[in-house]
């Protein structure tokens, strides 16, 4: 089967589906990327493929996860490009979350845009770049959101991975 560009990301809402890292999914991020240096107004706006389908070999939920920092004064243009694009505005969620759909409840992209000095986004990169250095913790971390995924609600992944990053986070202050 040829995997299209439709079959390597999307996910319907209300879902939780872990699936095997895909070779695509980088090629999928430098697409977007590009579109989205293009449309946003801002000359100094850093893009970051973050999550967990940045982490080459990292099972992951088939969501293209984004991080944009801009100025604080390009935020409401940013906005705007964001929309123009097909963006939805979810509002402030580890920083202002956008998200892109398919077929109207098909989540593709989620994108956060922070301020350039947000520690959320630095928390991002770092987590990320932890993973991709260190296998035995991106192991550690498939293994928990697989665990967690097969038995509890929504909620309580995000709560039972959030304490998995930030003792990753501390580990990785103190070195």
């Amino acid at each position: 089967m040829i995997e299209t560009q439709h079959s390597a990301i999307g996910l319907r809402h209300g879902t939780l589906v872990h699936v095997p890292y895909r070779e695509r999914w980088p090629e999928l991020f430098q697409a977007e990327r590009e579109m989205l240096r293009e449309a946003i107004p801002s000359p100094e706006a850093e893009i970051e493929h973050i999550g967990s389908t940045s982490v080459p070999g990292l099972m992951a939920k088939p969501i293209i996860d984004i991080a944009v920092a801009v100025p604080e004064a390009d935020h409401d243009d940013t906005a705007g490009s964001l929309e123009d694009l097909g963006y939805v505005d979810r509002g402030h969620r580890s920083g202002r979350l956008f998200i892109r759909l398919r077929d109207e409840d098909v989540r593709t992209h989620n994108l956060h845009l922070y301020h350039p000095d947000d520690p959320a986004m630095r928390d991002q990169i770092v987590f990320r770049d932890v993973l991709r250095r260190d296998p035995k913790v991106a192991h550690a971390y498939a293994a928990l959101k697989y665990g967690i995924a097969q038995r509890a609600s929504r909620t309580e992944y995000a709560e039972e991975k959030a304490l998995f990053i930030r003792r990753i986070l501390l580990e990785a202050s103190l070195h």
